[in-house]
């Protein structure tokens, strides 16, 4: 089946319709108010972010799709243009230029639907500072938000994708109930909104649905009798047919925001979260008022609450150094890693970390592989490779760096690149900042391109890798083996598995642009024990994480993969950063903690073989 793609579509215009734009009310109209401004004035009309939005901002114009593709493709930004993307956003400096011609493709598919990303336009493009990122399995993730839970004051949004019953499951609920203890000790209730997608009759009529408190305990969801002083509601999510709501993230007391690859389920995944704080909680705070769409029943309570300046005192770790091994056993690394985060938070400990003896009696078992192995009851059981010894184990373990404290550093420019669900079916809907922004990515780097993501089908990335290769740009891509096989395979009309998709790519790029394809590196997710990529089928090391970074400069990270699902359909939260001193954290992380760069490389036929050119035993099943 052939869906069209930026460039074919851009081809395509007629060139009277290429200044149909002009015609439009000028961005400049979205600058100032934001659907949290409005919710938050207390009028007696405006009882939803719904209406808030209806009131705020025009429909979308279905017929400007190929003009913001002739954009993306096409159309040569001039320096008034990045002027203006410099100026329209809340940055707290100007930002590198090729930040601000990503930003200006995000900017474009606003004048076509300002609400295409999901976030009032005035706060897509912010600021703000990560003290903490964590590159690791979900438990580690999962107790990093019990504990900002748990020190929540008056309010928290938690948004997911996936919501199963299971350990992850009973984290957060065991939040909730230690939240309502201190709560009730200190005479104050939390609000707490949790957004899901689990898809039920109800969602036919409307996308959005209150679940009733008596449905709770279907969901392992704590009853109100069980947390009298958290005020509770439970939104469920879905855009039929194909607008799931794969977003991931929390904002707690509009202070700090979480944004992660991971939904609230139990799997042997490598992930990856990032602690935000600044002004750009104030945009995902205001995204999730969106993505609620519904009337608050009770209202929020941080309606109303003052944005951070960009002069406050942030904190940061008690210890900053860059991303190095630390001197120490896994399970001693951890845990100073976990004290190092209390005293960033100022809070009191709590006992979700120290659970477990961490500082355990001697085990035959690697610590690495330990680790790994709690992340699912299907890993549990996982070897490592029977090819490294005791010693290349225990330097893995002591390598192997979770937490990642960032060094204290001011605000830098940080831009909400998110896309609405589309439920209709085809490959069509590139006009939202998500896209943009990854179309821009593979437009406009200079020297390198890096991708992680389970799965890679979506024919505008593909084309944007191909057509980087042609400038001499390297392209690095790390990608699960098998990953989704049988929903992304042939007859699924999603584009194809990994490993069809890549051999085509080399081919083509053999084909056609002789010498072309040594500018494609691809790898296959290799776990930090292993030698050799698992097959996703097997359950036992896969990784879910979703990243590109462009030049060593930009970063985008968050929910959405390089498949047709996410580029076309369902609805994701991505943060572009510009700021090379995260990046380049954020990279050395990720080498860290797998061994998908020693490992996992594929020849250039898209055939994975071990440095003996022996194949993948059952290709890795």
């Amino acid at each position: 089946m052939f869906y069209p793609t930026p460039n074919s579509i851009a081809l395509a215009i007629p060139a009277h319709a290429l200044g149909a734009m002009e015609d439009l009310p000028p961005i400049d109209a979205h600058r100032t108010q934001t659907v949290t401004s409005l919710l938050a004035e207390k009028s007696a009309t405006v009882d939803s972010p719904k209406h808030a939005a209806e009131i705020l901002f025009s429909k979308p114009v279905p017929f400007l799709r190929a003009r913001i593709n002739y954009e993306f493709s096409t159309h040569k930004i001039t320096e008034a243009e990045l002027d203006f993307a410099a100026e329209y956003g809340r940055f707290p400096h100007r930002p590198s230029t090729l930040f601000l011609k990503l930003f200006h493709n995000v900017l474009s598919t606003i004048q076509r639907d300002p609400l295409s990303g999901r976030c009032s336009p005035s706060l897509i493009g912010s600021s703000g500072v990560i003290p903490l990122t964590i590159v690791s399995t979900i438990p580690d993730i999962m107790q990093h938000y019990y504990h900002c839970i748990v020190n929540a004051k008056r309010e928290v949004l938690l948004a997911t994708n996936y919501w199963e019953k299971g350990h992850s499951v009973s984290v957060i609920g065991k939040a909730l109930r230690d939240l309502s203890q201190r709560a009730q000790q200190e005479n104050r209730v939390v609000i707490f909104k949790l957004m899901i997608d689990h898809p039920m009759k109800e969602n036919v009529a409307h996308y959005h649905s209150i679940l009733p408190p008596h449905k709770w305990p279907h969901f392992d969801i704590p009853t109100p009798d069980e947390i009298p002083n958290v005020s509770l509601e439970v939104n469920n999510y879905h855009r039929l047919i194909m607008g799931t709501f794969h977003s991931k993230f929390m904002v707690v007391d509009r202070r700090i925001a979480l944004l992660n690859s991971n939904n609230i389920q139990d799997r042997p995944n490598l992930e990856m979260m990032a602690h935000y704080e600044g002004d750009i909680v104030n945009s995902f705070y205001d995204t999730f008022l969106i993505s609620w769409w519904l009337p608050f029943q009770p209202n929020l309570v941080c309606l109303n609450d003052e944005p951070l300046a960009n002069n406050y005192q942030f904190q940061f770790g008690t210890e900053y150094p860059d991303i190095v091994p630390f001197k120490e056993p896994l399970e001693h690394a951890i845990a100073r890693a976990r004290l190092r985060l209390r005293n960033h938070l100022d809070f009191e400990q709590t006992e979700i970390y120290f659970n477990e003896p961490l500082l355990a009696s001697p085990s035959a078992e690697s610590p690495l592989t330990k680790h790994l192995n709690h992340a699912a009851k299907s890993a549990s059981k996982t070897e490592p490779d029977e090819n490294l010894t005791k010693q290349e184990l225990e330097k893995l373990a002591h390598d192997f760096t979770p937490f990642i404290f960032h060094e204290p550093h001011q605000p830098f420019p940080i831009a909400l690149v998110n896309r609405l669900p589309h439920g209709a079916p085809g490959h069509l809907d590139v006009a939202n900042p998500q896209d943009g922004a990854w179309l821009g990515a593979m437009r406009y780097a200079e020297k390198l391109i890096f991708i992680q993501s389970p799965t890679l089908n979506a024919k505008p990335a593909i084309e944007g890798i191909f057509e980087a290769c042609q400038r001499g740009v390297q392209v690095i891509v790390w990608l699960d083996l098998g990953f989704n096989d049988l929903k992304e395979g042939h007859g699924s009309f999603q584009g194809g598995t990994n490993e069809h998709v890549i051999k085509k790519l080399y081919k083509k790029l053999r084909k056609e642009h002789a010498g072309k394809e040594k500018f494609l590196e691809v790898y296959w997710y290799t776990g930090k024990d292993q030698t050799r990529p698992l097959n996703f089928s097997q359950k036992k090391r896969n990784c879910h994480i979703k990243f590109m970074a462009i030049d060593g400069q930009v970063a985008i990270m968050g929910n959405g993969n390089m498949d047709s699902q996410s580029w076309f359909h369902s609805q994701e939260i991505n943060t572009m950063i510009d700021s090379a001193l995260i990046v380049k954290d954020w990279m050395g992380a990720l080498y860290k903690n797998q061994s998908t760069h020693q490992y996992g490389k594929v020849d250039l036929d898209g055939i994975w073989r071990d440095e003996e050119g022996h194949l993948n035993p059952h290709d890795g099943k």
